[in-house]
């Protein structure tokens, strides 16, 4: 794993400095050199940071070869009986709040003396705006 010389690469190829990548990441400068270095690694919670920060994947960092065969999972459905057209309406509110996944889309079914709710979440969106602290 050459996390660190990915780091370096990624950073050099943006023209970024050590001090900027420190100071966006608030970690000290030497934290970024002994990355570089392959001194030390990054924290597994840096990752994602610093994924988002460079534009590229966790698995791009890490220098996983990509795969066409893995499965990706992009888009879920999902299905749940509720007693209430209420209850449905709020859970669709706390859907909404949810930065991962993005809801994209529900509908709320009366049958009978119950409500069905299906919702429609996708994995691989707006991953670019989401702000990891």
């Amino acid at each position: 794993m050459d996390i660190g010389k990915t780091i370096k690469e990624l950073r050099r190829q943006r023209g970024i400095t050590q001090e900027s990548l420190a100071e966006t990441l608030r970690v000290s400068v030497q934290t970024v050199s002994r990355w570089e270095n392959e001194i030390n690694a990054p924290d597994l919670s840096m990752l994602p940071q610093l994924a988002v920060y460079f534009k590229v994947t966790t698995d791009y960092l890490l220098g996983l070869e990509r795969n066409d065969t893995m499965a990706k999972l992009l888009k879920t459905t999902e299905t749940f009986e509720l007693s209430s057209k209420q209850e449905a309406e709020e859970m669709v509110l706390k859907f909404k709040g949810e930065k991962f996944p993005v809801l994209k889309d529900h509908k709320i079914i009366s049958n009978g003396d119950k409500v069905i709710l299906e919702v429609t979440k996708e994995f691989n969106s707006e991953l670019d705006s989401m702000k990891f602290e």
